[in-house]
C-alpha cells in the first residue's frame, strides 16, 4: 500500500467530512433527461424512481445523476439502494457472471462476451488498467448527487477464513453546502489473501467529487487516486493438482499446490482529475398554468373584439431557457506500473520466462503515462422552441500524451505524442418515444488525418399496453491507430517496437425490449485485429515436471474477423417464485485469433417474501455455465490477457459454478449470506476461467450495505 497516498486521502477526507456535517437540509435541485435542473418540491413530472425501487429504499430526499465524459450532460438514475442482486455485487466475475478472472477478488479480468471488452484505441492509453475495471470508476461511472441532508453509506463483504479470506469495505458520503453545491468522497479499499500461493490483491481508492447546478453555469468535477498492488503466481504448475489429483502421492492443499512465480508483483497507480463545465445563454419564461394561458388567450379574443376584460396582474415563477452553451472538459491521467519479480529458485523464477533482453536476475520494468486532454465545444439547444427539433454540438479537443520507457542501458526514453480532434454530434433526447444520437470525428497528428470515428444510438419506447415496447439501435465506424503499448514496449522480458497497420472496426447492434423480455443481437467486423499472442516453450524443470518457459508479444490479424453476439434475457414471476435467466449464443470467424465461446448463460431461481410485512428476503441460487473454448490466457509480463499459443494450448469450460445465497433488506439495510461455488470437488470437473490458474474453493460468503442520513 502507497502510505503517504493513504494517509494525504483519508486526512482529506476526514477534514471534509467535518466541515461539510453542519450542512443540514436544503432546497435541491436535480437533473430532467434535458440537463436542465428543477425543485422535485414543484411537482416537475419529470422525475420517476424506476418500478424496481420501492419507495423505503430510497434515502430521503437524494437524487443521483452520472454524467457524459465528452459533454458533461446529466443522465438521471436511482441512488444505488435495490437490493435484489447484493450478493454478486463484489463478484469480479460481474453481477452475472459473465467475465474470467484468475480466481481471486480483484483480480485482472477479461469479458466472455465481446461487446464487455474495451478496445477504443480513441480512449486512455494506458491499457494496463483495462484488466481492473471491476475495482475503477471511470468519469461516466460516478454517481453525483444532490441531498436535503448529508448521507453517508459504508458497505462491507467478506468472504472466506482469515488465512485466505477476502475482504472489501467502501465508504461514500454526500452533502450539499446550498441547493446548488454538492460535495462528497468515496473510499474504497480491497484487499484478497488468495486461496493459491503468491496471489494476493490489494486495492485502494480515494475519490473527491463535486458538482454545482446554476441556471446558466454548471459544473462538475472529480479527482481519484488508485493504488492496484497485485501478487503474481503465473498459475499452479500443473492443472493435476486440481484435475487429477489421485495422480500425486501427496494430496495439495490449495495453499501448497507449487506455481510458477512467487516473489513477483504488479503494481499500477491511476490517478485521474477530471472537471466539465458549461456555461449557457438564453432568455426566460413566465411558468403560466395551461387554464391561465387559456384565459389569456380569451383575454385577447376579447380586446379583438373591442370587450373589456380584467387585467391579469398575478406574478408567475420564471424559468430559464438555455439558446446556446459553451462547454469545456479537462481531464488529466497520471499513471505508472511497476512489474517486479526477484529471483527465487525455488519457485522456479528463473526457468518461467523465455526472453530476456535486459540484463540482472530481477525485474524491476516501470513505465509511465502522463495524459492531459482538452476539449472545447459549442452547444445549440434542444428544445428552446418548436421549430428547433434536434441539438447540435461542435467540438475541437487536444490530446497530449508522454511515455517513459527504458532503453537497453536502462536509460529512461520519453515518447510524446499529440493527437488534434475535431468533431460535431446531432442530438434528441426531449420528448418520451423518439431519440437518438449521432456523432463524428476526425482525430490527427498533425499530418495523418486516416484515424476517425462516427457512432450513434436511435430509441424508441413505444407504449403498448401496461407497458412500453423498446427499440433500440446502436453502432458505430472507427479507424483508429492500435493504442502507444501495442507499438512500443522495453521491458526485461518483452519487448517490440512495432509498425502497425490501423485497425478498421464497424459495429451494428440492436435491443428489442417488452416487460419481462430483452433480446440484443450484436454484429462487428474488424480489419487488422491487433491483439497480444502468448509464445511457450516446453521445458522441464528441476523435480522434473514438464513445464514451459513463456514470451509474449504483439499480432496483428491479415483478414477480416467477423463476430456475433445475439443475448437472450427472460424473466418469469410465479407469487413468491421467480426465475431470471441470461443465455448468449456467440460466434467468431477465427477462433485462432478472437475466441469467445459458442454460448455462456447465467440462470437465478428464487422465492420472495416479507417477514413481519418489513424483511424482504430472496432465498436462491444461482448458476454460471459456458461451453469449451480456447479462452485468453494471462500474462503476468505485461498484466494482459492474450491469446494462447496454438501449439501449447488448453480449453476451459464446460463447468458450472452454483451459489446459494439469502439476500434480505431491512428499511436502509442490505445484507446477505452466501455459500459460493457449492458444487466444487476435487478431481471432478475443471473449475479454470483462466488457464492454470483454478478457481476458488467452495467459501462462505457475507456482506451489509448501511445508509445514514443525518
Amino acid at each position: 500500500m502507497n502510505k503517504s497516498l493513504l494517509r494525504g486521502t483519508l486526512q482529506l477526507a476526514i477534514a471534509l467530512l467535518f466541515c461539510l456535517v453542519p450542512a443540514h437540509a436544503q432546497q435541491y435541485l436535480t437533473p430532467d433527461n434535458n440537463g436542465n435542473f428543477y425543485n422535485p418540491d414543484d411537482g416537475n413530472p419529470h422525475f420517476a424512481e424506476e418500478d424496481t425501487v420501492e419507495l423505503e429504499d430510497v434515502p430521503f430526499g437524494i437524487y443521483a445523476w452520472t454524467i457524459d465524459p465528452r459533454f458533461g450532460t446529466v443522465n438521471p438514475v436511482p441512488f444505488d439502494t435495490i437490493p435484489h442482486g447484493f450478493q454478486n455485487e463484489n463478484q469480479t466475475g460481474g453481477m452475472r457472471g459473465s467475465y474470467n478472472y484468475l480466481g481471486n477478488l480483484g483480480s485482472a479480468r477479461i469479458g466472455r462476451v465481446f461487446t464487455d471488452q474495451n478496445h477504443d484505441m480513441f480512449g486512455s492509453q494506458f491499457i494496463f488498467e483495462r484488466p481492473y475495471d471491476f475495482f475503477l470508476t471511470q468519469p461516466q461511472q460516478l454517481l453525483f448527487t444532490n441531498t436535503k441532508s448529508p448521507f453517508t453509506n459504508i458497505t462491507y463483504h467478506k468472504a472466506g477464513s482469515s488465512r485466505n479470506g477476502e475482504d472489501r469495505i467502501r465508504g461514500i458520503f454526500a452533502t450539499n453546502v446550498n441547493k446548488r453545491l454538492g460535495l462528497g468522497f468515496k473510499l474504497d479499499y480491497l484487499y484478497g489473501r488468495g486461496h493459491y500461493a503468491s496471489q494476493s490483491t490489494a486495492h485502494f481508492n480515494g475519490t473527491l467529487f463535486g458538482s454545482y447546478i446554476g441556471e446558466r453555469y454548471q459544473m462538475h468535477a472529480m479527482y481519484y487516486a488508485n493504488h492496484l498492488k497485485v501478487a503474481e503466481n503465473g498459475g499452479i504448475e500443473s492443472d493435476d493438482y486440481v484435475t487429477r489429483p489421485e495422480a500425486f502421492p501427496t494430496r495439495y492443499g490449495t495453499s501448497d499446490m507449487p506455481t510458477r512465480l512467487s516473489k513477483t508483483w504488479n503494481r499500477l497507480n491511476v490517478n485521474t482529475f477530471f472537471l466539465t463545465q458549461r456555461y449557457s445563454v438564453g432568455f426566460s419564461r413566465e411558468l403560466i398554468p395551461d387554464s391561465v394561458a387559456a384565459a389569456r388567450a380569451a383575454n385577447a379574443a376579447a380586446l379583438a373584439a373591442g370587450g373589456s376584460v380584467t387585467a391579469d396582474t398575478t406574478v408567475y415563477p420564471k424559468e430559464f431557457v438555455p439558446v446556446t452553451s459553451f462547454i469545456h472538459t479537462l481531464r488529466i491521467d497520471h499513471n505508472n506500473r511497476r512489474f517486479v519479480s526477484n529471483l527465487d529458485m525455488n519457485a522456479d523464477n528463473s526457468t518461467y520466462f523465455n526472453d530476456f533482453y535486459l540484463p540482472g536476475d530481477s525485474a524491476n520494468d516501470f513505465t509511465k503515462n502522463l495524459r492531459i486532454e482538452n476539449m472545447l465545444a459549442f452547444e445549440l439547444r434542444e428544445g428552446f422552441n418548436t421549430w428547433v427539433k434536434s441539438g447540435l454540438r461542435l467540438y475541437a479537443k487536444h490530446e497530449f500524451n508522454k511515455f517513459t520507457l527504458p532503453d537497453e542501458q536502462r536509460r529512461v526514453n520519453e515518447y510524446k505524442e499529440n493527437y488534434f480532434t475535431v468533431g460535431a454530434q446531432l442530438l434528441k433526447e426531449q420528448g418520451k418515444i423518439f431519440h437518438y444520437h449521432l456523432l463524428g470525428e476526425i482525430r490527427t497528428t498533425g499530418t495523418d488525418w486516416g484515424e476517425f470515428n462516427v457512432e450513434g444510438n436511435l430509441n424508441f419506447d413505444i407504449p403498448l399496453r401496461s407497458d412500453s415496447l423498446g427499440i433500440h439501435i446502436n453502432g458505430f465506424v472507427r479507424n483508429e491507430q492500435p493504442s502507444f503499448y501495442y507499438r512500443h514496449f522495453h521491458a526485461r522480458n518483452a519487448w517490440w517496437d512495432n509498425s502497425l497497420n490501423k485497425i478498421f472496426r464497424a459495429r451494428i447492434g440492436g435491443t428489442l425490449s417488452y416487460k419481462k423480455t430483452r433480446l440484443s443481437v450484436n454484429m462487428e467486423s474488424v480489419q487488422n485485429y491487433t491483439y497480444f499472442a502468448e509464445g511457450q516453450t516446453p521445458f522441464t524443470n528441476s523435480d522434473g515436471m514438464p513445464v514451459a518457459l513463456y514470451s509474449v508479444g504483439v499480432a496483428q490479424s491479415g483478414h477480416n474477423v467477423q463476430l456475433l453476439a445475439a443475448t437472450l434475457n427472460q424473466d418469469f414471476r410465479w407469487g413468491i417464485l421467480n426465475w431470471e435467466n441470461e443465455f448468449t449464443y456467440q460466434a467468431s470467424s477465427d477462433q485462432d485469433v478472437y475466441p469467445v465461446p459458442a454460448f455462456t448463460g447465467y440462470s437465478n431461481l428464487y422465492i420472495l417474501f416479507r417477514i413481519a410485512k418489513v424483511l424482504r428476503t430472496e432465498i436462491g441460487a444461482d448458476i454460471r455455465y459456458f461451453t469449451k473454448y480456447y479462452a485468453p490466457t494471462y500474462s503476468p509480463i505485461i498484466g494482459q490477457y492474450c491469446v494462447q499459443d496454438p501449439a501449447q494450448r488448453v480449453e476451459i469450460g464446460g463447468y458450472p459454478i452454483v451459489n446459494v445465497y439469502a439476500n434480505l433488506h431491512l428499511k436502509r439495510t442490505r445484507f446477505y449470506v452466501m455459500c459460493s461455488h457449492v458444487n466444487y470437488s476435487s478431481g471432478s470437473g475443471s473449475p479454470f476461467l483462466v488457464p492454470h490458474y483454478p478457481l476458488n474453493r467452495l467459501a462462505i460468503n457475507f456482506g451489509v450495505s448501511w445508509n445514514f442520513i443525518n
